[in-house]
Parts: C-alpha cells; sequence; structure tokens
C-alpha cells in the first residue's frame, strides 16, 4: 500500500469527524420516510468531497471514492498525510463503509448519514449526494487519481 509523507493519528481523526458529522446529521433530519430506494444513488463515477469545498486544504478531511451500481470503493485522507481505504454500499439514507486502517491493516465498520437530493442538470434528472460535513469537489488532482488507484487495487486483490 502506498503511503503519503506524515501521518497524523488519521484512524482517530476520522473515527471523531465521522461521528461528529453522523451525530449532527441525523439529529438534524428528524423523522424520514423512505418510499423507494433508487437502482443505483449516484450515477457511475468518481467523487471528490471534502469538509472544505475547496481541494487541498491543510487540516480537512477529504473522501475520494468511486461507485459503481450501489457499491462504492475510495479512501479517506488529509493532504500531507496518509490514507486509509473504503469500500461498501450507498443506500438513500446511509454510506455503509468499511475503512482499512493502512498501517495496521484492520477493518472498523463506520456509516455515514446521507441525503440523496434529485437534481435537474440539462434537462436530464440526477441524483446529488449530500453527505453533511462535506462539500461535493468538481475537479480531481492528480494526488486523488493515485490514491483511488491504489486503493481499487487492493480491493481488487481481496476480492
Amino acid at each position: 500500500m502506498a503511503y503519503l509523507s506524515v501521518r497524523p493519528n488519521l484512524p482517530q481523526l476520522i473515527k471523531s469527524t465521522l461521528a461528529l458529522v453522523g451525530a449532527t446529521f441525523l439529529s438534524s433530519i428528524g423523522a424520514a420516510t423512505v418510499l423507494a430506494e433508487p437502482a443505483g444513488l449516484l450515477a457511475d463515477g468518481i467523487y471528490l468531497y471534502g469538509q472544505q469545498p475547496v481541494a487541498a486544504q491543510a487540516g480537512s478531511v477529504y473522501m475520494v471514492f468511486e461507485v459503481a451500481g450501489r457499491r462504492t470503493v475510495g479512501a479517506f485522507y488529509m493532504p500531507s498525510s496518509s490514507f486509509d481505504c473504503f469500500h461498501g454500499d450507498i443506500s438513500s439514507t446511509r454510506l455503509d463503509l468499511t475503512v482499512i486502517d493502512s498501517y495496521e491493516q484492520t477493518s472498523h465498520p463506520y456509516s455515514l448519514a446521507v441525503q440523496a437530493q434529485p437534481v435537474l442538470a440539462a434537462g436530464e434528472a440526477a441524483t446529488e449526494l449530500s453527505i453533511n460535513g462535506f462539500a461535493p469537489i468538481d475537479d480531481l488532482s492528480e494526488l486523488d487519481e493515485t490514491i483511488l488507484e491504489t486503493c481499487q487495487t487492493a480491493q481488487a486483490e481481496v476480492i
């Protein structure tokens, strides 16, 4: 597995961040009813989300991932640090992940609350995924692509 230069206590940081994001989101939505589960919540493709709406901000956590149907493979990372790969499933209310600690190679289950919002773009209906505490970022960097490719390769070796 490839590593970046400096590694603060990233697994603990991710645990704390995800717990805070999940708790904040769940307390803000109240009761919700899901009538139908879409076949593919997000269009197949690659996505980048960050705690900041701008890429590569020191101290911010980012998640880069690829969606194929309801499955996802990706990573949580901080700029100038290591990264932890994940894989999981997307539903209309949750992102259920298994995060692999890059140093210890141990797996940890995480569930993020999400909200699917329909949008109309260029005359076609699409779905935008809202992850509380994270904002979508349009442009992937070479680093994002390298991290994602590393996690995809690692996941392919597991299967």
